[in-house]
C-alpha cells in the first residue's frame, strides 16, 4: 500500500507541474483544469474520502490565484465532484483488492486444512481441530456445537482460544439450532438485526455464519463464526465449500468405522467356539466404538428374556436380574420381542416402562436392538446396550448397529446349527446311560430347549393303539397319569393327515381348549393339565419305519405367536434323530448300531466316521504310525437312479457297499456319507498302500452292473502325516482330489 501512495503522489506532482505549466502558456495544454483534476482523482482514489475536502479547497484556491478566468464556487464544484467521484471508485477497488486478498489467503487456508484434517481419524478430532484450523483467518470467534445429550439445546465441543471458556452451553432456538434443524447454513450479515441472535460475552460481532456439519444425511455439529465485519462473498463460499469438505470428511469416517467394525466383527465371530464367547466378541467391538457402558446379549427362552453373556461394567442388580430373565410382557424388551423393532431410549430414568432395576442401577441411555436370524420373523436374540449418562444417538450409529446386527444373525444361525447338531450327538450319547423314564425326560427337556419359543412340553410314546404321557415339563405327569389318547383321537389334534403322515410339525395359537375337548380331554383333565393357560401349542408326530412312535407337544403359556419357522425348523430337525433314539431305546446296542450305520448299504457312516478318524489320528500320532484316508464318488449312479428308478439306485448302493467290503483289508474300515459317497480309513498305510487300495475299490466297482448300465468311481487319496497332520485338513485335501481325478477323466488322484 506504501508504493501505491507513492506513485500517486508522483502521478498528482507530474500533473500539478503540467496544470501550472498550462497555466503559465509554456505548454499550450487547452483545459489546464484537467491536470489538476487528474492530480486530485490520483490522490483522492488513493488517500480516501477525508481527503476530498482539503484537497479541493486547496486546488481551487491554486486556481483562483492563477486567475484563471473562472469563479471560485465553479472550480470548487468541479474538483468536489471529481474528487468524490474518484474516492468512491478508489474505496469500492480497494475494498475489491481486499476481499480478493481475505478470499485468497481463506483458501489457501482452508486447503491447508483439508490436508491436516485427512489425517485424523475420529469425528472428536476433527470437530476439535476446526477452530485452530480458522483462527488463523480472522479474529473472530470461531465455535463448535453438539446436540445436548439431554436434548435441551446445544453444548461445546471446541473453540478458538479467544472464546470464552465458561460459555459451554447456548438455546436450541439460535441460529445454530437454525442451522442444525434445516440442515443448511445460515449467514446473518448483521446480527442486530436478528431476534435469534445468541451473544457471545465479551465478543460484539456483526456478522454470524452456522454451518451444519453433516455424517451421511444426518447433521451432527455445527461449526459457528463471528466476525465483527461482513464476510464477502468469496470468502463465504470459500467456507460453505470447506464446510462441505469436513462433512465429507466427517462420511468418510464413519464408512470407514463402520467397515472395519464389521471386519472385525465377522472375524471375530466366526472364530468363536460357544454362544457365550461369540456374545463376549460382538458386545465388546460395539460397546467400545459406540461408547457404553455395558451390555448384554439377550435370548428368548420361553416366558423370560434371558442374559447369554455380559460386557462391560455390569451393575450386580442388573446382572441379576438379566439371570434369572426379564418375565414375560415386562420392560422394553419384550417390546422389541414382540414389534422386532429397536429401542433407542435417551431418557429411560424417567421412562413409566423401564425395569426399576435398571433405573436403580443408574441407566440413563438404553439401547435394545433385535438381531434378526434368517427365516424368522419373531425376535429370539436382542443385543442391550447401557450408559449411565444421558447421550445423543445419531443416524449413524442406528444405521451402523443395524447392519451390525444383521452380521451377528449370520453368524448366529451358523452357531445355532452347529449348536443344536451338537445337542443332538449329546443327546444320542447320554440316552443311551439313562434309564427308559429318565431318556424320555431327557429327550423332552432338550426339546424344549432347543425349540424357540417352547416353556412347557409333553412327550407322549405308543404303547400298542394308545398314546400315554410319559414325560412333562412344566406341567405335572401325576395329573396326566392314566390319561390316554387312541390314534383316530391323536391324528384329529394334529388336524392335517397329510402333515401327520409326514412327520411334520403344526402350530396351533387359537381353541386349543375347544380342540382338546373334542379329541377326548375331559373339563377335569382340561384344568388338570393346564390346557386353558396354553397360548401357543407346537404338535409334533415322530414317525419311524413308517408309523408315528411318539408325539411331541411343545407348549408356550404367555405368547399365542411364540412358535414361528425356526421353531418349526429345529422341531424337524429334532424328528428323525427322536424317532430312532426312541425306537431303540429298550434295546442299548442296537441304539449305538443305529446311531453309527448307515440303514441301506450296512456301512458306518458320516457320524461314525468322524468319531473314528479323530481316534485313529490320535493314536497315530502316540504311535508314529501313517494313516491314509480315501474319499470316493461314484460316477453313473444318477444315471441308473433317474433311468431305471430309486428301487435300483438302492441295490446298486448295496452292492457297492458289498464290492467294498470284499476288497477291505484287515483294519481298515469303510464309510458311506450319504447319497453316492464312500469313504476309508486305512490305518498303517502309506499314500502308496492308499493308492494300491484304491485301485482294487476302482475295479471292483467298475466291474458292476445294475440293470444293464455300469458303475464307476473317481477316488481321491491324503495321507497323515505326510500330507498334513490334522483330520480337517486330511479330508479336505481328499476331497479336492477326488474332484480332480473326476475333473481330468482319472480313476484316482493322490497328489
Amino acid at each position: 500500500m506504501g508504493s501505491v501512495r507513492r506513485s500517486a503522489w508522483l502521478t498528482a506532482a507530474v500533473a500539478l507541474v503540467l496544470h501550472l505549466l498550462g497555466h503559465a502558456g509554456v505548454l499550450p495544454l487547452g483545459f489546464p483544469e484537467a491536470w489538476m483534476m487528474v492530480a486530485l482523482a490520483t490522490l483522492t482514489s488513493v488517500l480516501g474520502y477525508r481527503w476530498v475536502l482539503p484537497l479541493t479547497a486547496g486546488a481551487s484556491l491554486l486556481d483562483a490565484l492563477l486567475s484563471t478566468g473562472q469563479s471560485l464556487l465553479e472550480l470548487t464544484a468541479l474538483y468536489a465532484v471529481s474528487s468524490l467521484l474518484a474516492a468512491w471508485l478508489g474505496a469500492r477497488l480497494r475494498h475489491a483488492f481486499r476481499e480478493r486478498k481475505r478470499a485468497s489467503h481463506l483458501l489457501n487456508l482452508l486447503i491447508r486444512a483439508q490436508k491436516e484434517l485427512s489425517g485424523l481419524d475420529s469425528r472428536g478430532e476433527v470437530l476439535e481441530a476446526l477452530p485452530a484450523i480458522l483462527e488463523a483467518y480472522g479474529q473472530g470467534n470461531v465455535s463448535v456445537w453438539e446436540p445436548s445429550p439431554a436434548g435441551e439445546g446445544f453444548v461445546r465441543v471446541a473453540a478458538s482460544r479467544s472464546f470464552p471458556q465458561d460459555y459451554r452451553t447456548i438455546p436450541e432456538h439460535g441460529v445454530v439450532g437454525r442451522a442444525f434443524a434445516q440442515r443448511r447454513s445460515v449467514h446473518v450479515t448483521d446480527v442486530a438485526s436478528e431476534s435469534d441472535y445468541v451473544p457471545v460475552p465479551g465478543r460484539p460481532a456483526r456478522c454470524e455464519l452456522a454451518l451444519p456439519l453433516v455424517e451421511q444425511t444426518e447433521a451432527v455439529a455445527v461449526l459457528n463464526l463471528e466476525y465483527p465485519e461482513p464476510l464477502g462473498e468469496e470468502a463465504l463460499q470459500a467456507l460453505l465449500e470447506f464446510a462441505e469438505g469436513v462433512s465429507r470428511r466427517l462420511s468418510r469416517l464413519v464408512e470407514r468405522t463402520e467397515l472395519s467394525l464389521l471386519e472385525n466383527l465377522n472375524r471375530t465371530m466366526y472364530s468363536a467356539e460357544s454362544l457365550p464367547g461369540l456374545g463376549e466378541r460382538v458386545l465388546a467391538l460395539l460397546g467400545q466404538v459406540l461408547d457404553f457402558d455395558s451390555g448384554a446379549l439377550v435370548r428368548q427362552e420361553g416366558s423370560r428374556l434371558r442374559a447369554v453373556t455380559f460386557w462391560g461394567d455390569v451393575h450386580p442388580q442388573e446382572r441379576a436380574l438379566l439371570e434369572e430373565g426379564i418375565p414375560f410382557g415386562q420392560g422394553l424388551a419384550w417390546g422389541v420381542h414382540r414389534t422386532g423393532q429397536p429401542v433407542f431410549n435417551d431418557k429411560y430414568a424417567t421412562d413409566e416402562r423401564g425395569l426399576q432395576t435398571l433405573k436403580d442401577a443408574g441407566v440413563q441411555a438404553l439401547v435394545l436392538h433385535p438381531i434378526p436370524l434368517p427365516g424368522s420373523a419373531r425376535v429370539r436374540f436382542m443385543l442391550g446396550f447401557q450408559s449411565r449418562r444421558q447421550r445423543h444417538w445419531r443416524q449413524s450409529e442406528k444405521e451402523l448397529l443395524a447392519r451390525a446386527c444383521r452380521a451377528v444373525g449370520l453368524a448366529l444361525e451358523g452357531m445355532l446349527e452347529r449348536q443344536h447338531t451338537q445337542t443332538l450327538l449329546e443327546l444320542q450319547q447320554t440316552v443311551l446311560e439313562l434309564s427308559p423314564e429318565a431318556a424320555y425326560h431327557r429327550i423332552l427337556q432338550t426339546a424344549v430347549a432347543m425349540v424357540p419359543g417352547a416353556e412347557a412340553g409333553t412327550l407322549m410314546a405308543r404303547q400298542g393303539e394308545v398314546f400315554v404321557f410319559r414325560a412333562v415339563h412344566g406341567f405335572s405327569l401325576e395329573d396326566l397319569h392314566g390319561v390316554e389318547f387312541s390314534l383316530s383321537q391323536q391324528q384329529a389334534w394334529h388336524g392335517d393327515l397329510e402333515s401327520w403322515e409326514r412327520g411334520l410339525p403344526r402350530v396351533r395359537s387359537s381353541a386349543i381348549v375347544e380342540s382338546s375337548l373334542e379329541s377326548g380331554l375331559t373339563e377335569g383333565k382340561v384344568r388338570d393339565a393346564r390346557v386353558r393357560e396354553i397360548q401357543a401349542n407346537l404338535h409334533l408326530p415322530i414317525r419311524y419305519g413308517g408309523e408315528v412312535l411318539a408325539l411331541l407337544n411343545l407348549d408356550n403359556l404367555h405368547d399365542p405367536l411364540a412358535f414361528d419357522q425356526d421353531s418349526l425348523r429345529a422341531a424337524q430337525l429334532f424328528a428323525p434323530a427322536v424317532a430312532t433314539l426312541l425306537h431303540d431305546l429298550r434295546y442299548r446296542q442296537r441304539l449305538e448300531e443305529a446311531a453309527l450305520t448307515d440303514v441301506l448299504t450296512g456301512l458306518l457312516n458320516r457320524r461314525a466316521f468322524d468319531l473314528r478318524l479323530s481316534e485313529e489320528l490320535e493314536r497315530a500320532r502316540r504311535y508314529a504310525y501313517p494313516v491314509s484316508l480315501l474319499v470316493m464318488d461314484l460316477s453313473g449312479f444318477k444315471a441308473i437312479n433317474d433311468r431305471l428308478g430309486h428301487e435300483q439306485g438302492d441295490r446298486a448302493l448295496q452292492a457297492v457297499a458289498q464290492a467294498l467290503r470284499q476288497q477291505r483289508r484287515n483294519g481298515d474300515s469303510l464309510y458311506r456319507w450319504g447319497g453316492d459317497e464312500f469313504a476309508a480309513i486305512l490305518p498303517h498305510a502309506d499314500l502308496e498302500g492308499a493308492v494300491a487300495a484304491g485301485t482294487r475299490y476302482h475295479r471292483a466297482i467298475g466291474a458292476l452292473e445294475v440293470g444293464g448300465m455300469r458303475l464307476g468311481v473317481n477316488i481321491g487319496a491324503s495321507c497323515f502325516p505326510t500330507d498334513t497332520e490334522d483330520s480337517e485338513s486330511l479330508l479336505r485335501l481328499a476331497d479336492n482330489r477326488m474332484y480332480q481325478a473326476k475333473s481330468r477323466g482319472m480313476p484316482l488322484s493322490a497328489g
